[in-house]
């Protein structure tokens, strides 16, 4: 069986959570989706959008001293895909960006403080420094207490974790009965 190639794959314009049309300067239009069909998509799909504005950067679409004039952009839109509807959340220039959906800013907090530090860094005028944001994979949990997305598979996994937390004096007995909580009330473990 041969490996599937991921840039010659379609994109998945059902199962994508994002789409991003990039409106260029000479007029011409780019649409894009978050994902390619057979392939997975990150489940962190703060981190997922976080990424591809930085790999726009990288390509050259929001770097405004980008030599190739054929990448020269007016903005680029990012929409949450329900399809056939999208629905607009942000808006990106070369100085600055829109956030045209508060709710949903609101909820994906950590994309807002990623974009007022990806433009603080555009704007002092060291680019370099924006690679730095890339979210890996391997990105550890930096607040123990984050409810953000589903990390425990188990109910036991969870249970070691939370009593690990207290082992190690991170947790007091009350936050991590909170935590706990708090957790499976959010994502309900499937009896077995």
């Amino acid at each position: 069986m041969q490996k599937k190639n991921f840039k010659s794959a379609s994109w998945d314009i059902y199962d994508s959570t994002y789409i991003q049309v990039i409106y260029l300067q000479n007029g011409k239009e780019f649409t894009g989706y978050s994902k390619r069909t057979g392939f997975a998509e990150k489940n962190d799909k703060q981190a997922l959008l976080i990424n591809w504005i930085i790999r726009m950067h990288k390509a050259g679409y929001l770097d405004e001293s980008w030599p190739d004039t054929r990448r020269k952009v007016y903005n680029i839109e990012y929409y949450i895909n329900h399809h056939p509807i999208k629905k607009i959340i942000l808006s990106l220039y070369y100085k600055y960006y829109e956030c045209l959906d508060s709710k949903w800013g609101m909820s994906n907090i950590r994309v807002i403080e990623f974009l007022d530090t990806f433009y603080n860094i555009l704007n002092s005028g060291d680019p370099q420094k924006i690679k730095s944001l890339y979210v890996h994979k391997k990105t550890r949990y930096n607040d123990p207490f984050d409810l953000s997305q589903r990390r425990f598979i188990t109910q036991k996994s969870l249970h070691e974790y939370c009593h690990r937390m207290m082992e190690n004096n991170t947790f007091t007995q009350e936050q991590s009965l909170s935590f706990y909580k708090n957790y499976i009330e959010k994502y309900p473990f499937k009896n077995h």
